[in-house]
């Protein structure tokens, strides 16, 4: 099976990097294959609904910090809340690579996310 255009994303990673990416690329595929995957912005995205109910989910790497983004952002300022240091993006929150043990809230997140969208786009 050849690569993708997000396995070549994650090669083109540092060490750091690419551990935190393929992480949460690895929790995608495994938990929700149905999601599509896609590069987007230049980073992995994962499409959720579209039109006007469009929203997705995101990550990227960057020199000392992971990121997760999203539309949903009510749930992203929820999130940050959640976080040691969040970061100040309106999409996005924030994670060093050293606090390794926030990779569960990001997890929870993602599902929280996908139940969110889901609900939203089911009425």
């Amino acid at each position: 099976m050849g690569k993708n255009d997000v396995d070549l994303y994650i090669e083109n990673l540092d060490v750091n990097q690419q551990e935190w990416i393929k992480f949460f690329v690895n929790y995608m595929r495994e938990n929700h294959p149905d999601i599509e995957e896609v590069i987007s912005y230049k980073i992995p995205t994962y499409k959720l609904g579209t039109g006007s109910m469009r929203n997705y989910i995101a990550f990227s790497a960057s020199k000392n910090h992971f990121s997760m983004h999203s539309m949903d952002f009510e749930y992203i300022l929820l999130l940050k809340d959640k976080l040691k240091n969040p970061g100040k993006g309106k999409g996005c929150v924030n994670i060093k690579y050293s606090n390794i043990d926030e990779r569960n809230v990001i997890i929870d997140a993602i599902e929280d996310v996908i139940n969110r969208n889901s609900l939203r786009t089911s009425k």
